[in-house]
């Protein structure tokens, strides 16, 4: 592993050296202003909520925006992908991809999926005159030109163990990658201890020089299959069968062991994992083994679960992403550097 890790850091390394000294070009779109929200490690570090939050705040500014992503395991026949144009969602979660539907569910804006992002913006602003973009998951993107890359750190594994992919699970140089960062914020620092989340901000902002906000994923509602909000102090003192198919599961019971269960099982699936009717069958075997009063999802999962599927005491918990001490987009509007 260590030898496939610095195989890995040579090409990234090497990849970033050349975007860094223009040999290769990164493209501009003109007129929009792009802000890129992403990551130093693979998954887990709550991008999704975080487009949410970042969307509906630039909304509440008076911008004009639009989603961008690479629509990340979609199966489409073409692209630009249109998702959602801000009141109708055209295309299903196998073409869009999980995080680009989900977007498309609680966000009125367009939603636009491309493998080439400089073309999903280009879109985006030709067929919606948006004024900014936010991207989904880019900040490994060079192609494409941003204003702001502001990179989330999950306050469970800071530093992916400090090694890159497949040892451990950094997508690149962290030390370097950090400097093309505008700011970071930490993500679910409610998981961890105050004195954790404050011995990353001291690293971020000493070693780093970079502005540090802070994030908490609370829990919001717990939802049935129809959408219908039911009271989350239902799980106390119950025994509770959690399924996902996420990068951390293990954050995700840390989540659900705050409403108090009395008893916990978990079934994990592998990251962006789409449920098969043989799947369900072995959650309900499991539920039932037991005796789970509650079978309990993410929303992340749900829009991956078979369309028929009929299961009374499967519920949806849903996440609000919440910027603490938030000083990002504080300069929204001024002059960007594409203009």
């Amino acid at each position: 592993m260590r030898i496939l890790s610095f195989i890995y850091y040579l090409i990234t390394s090497f990849r970033n050296f050349l975007y860094d000294k223009g040999v290769l070009p990164a493209r501009k779109v003109s007129g929009v202003e792009i802000i890129c929200i992403g990551n130093i490690t693979v998954g887990g570090t709550g991008k999704t909520p975080a487009v949410q939050y970042f969307t509906k705040k630039l909304q509440k500014m008076g911008r004009k925006v639009a989603v961008v992503s690479r629509g990340y395991r979609g199966k489409r026949k073409r692209e630009p992908l249109l998702v959602s144009d801000g009141r109708e969602i055209f295309a299903t979660t196998r073409e869009s991809g999980d995080e680009p539907f989900i977007h498309a569910l609680n966000l009125k804006v367009p939603v636009i999926v491309s493998s080439n992002r400089y073309k999903g913006c280009l879109f985006a602003k030709k067929h919606f005159g948006v004024d900014t973009i936010v991207l989904d998951d880019g900040f490994q993107h060079r192609k494409l030109s941003r204003d702001r890359d502001i990179v989330l750190i999950d306050a469970t594994n800071p530093f992916g163990w400090g090694e890159l992919l497949p040892k451990g699970m950094l997508r690149e140089d962290f030390k370097k990658a950090a400097k093309r960062a505008s700011e970071f914020i930490i993500t679910k620092s409610d998981l961890v201890s105050d004195r954790e989340v404050e011995r990353i901000k001291k690293y971020l902002r000493k070693k780093l020089e970079k502005e540090v906000s802070t994030a908490k994923h609370g829990v919001t509602s717990l939802c049935d299959l129809k959408g219908n909000p039911k009271p989350l102090f239902w799980i106390k003192g119950k025994r509770v069968l959690l399924f996902s198919g996420l990068a951390n599961p293990l954050n995700f019971e840390k989540t659900v062991i705050s409403l108090e269960p009395s008893y916990i099982e978990r079934v994990d699936f592998m990251d962006h994992h789409n449920f098969k009717k043989r799947d369900i069958e072995l959650i309900q075997k499991r539920a039932d083994s037991m005796q789970a009063s509650f079978i309990i999802t993410t929303e992340k999962d749900l829009v991956k679960l078979p369309r028929d599927l009929n299961i009374e005491n499967l519920f949806v918990l849903k996440i609000e992403f919440t910027v603490l001490e938030d000083n990002s987009l504080k300069d929204i509007g001024g002059k960007t550097d594409n203009e």
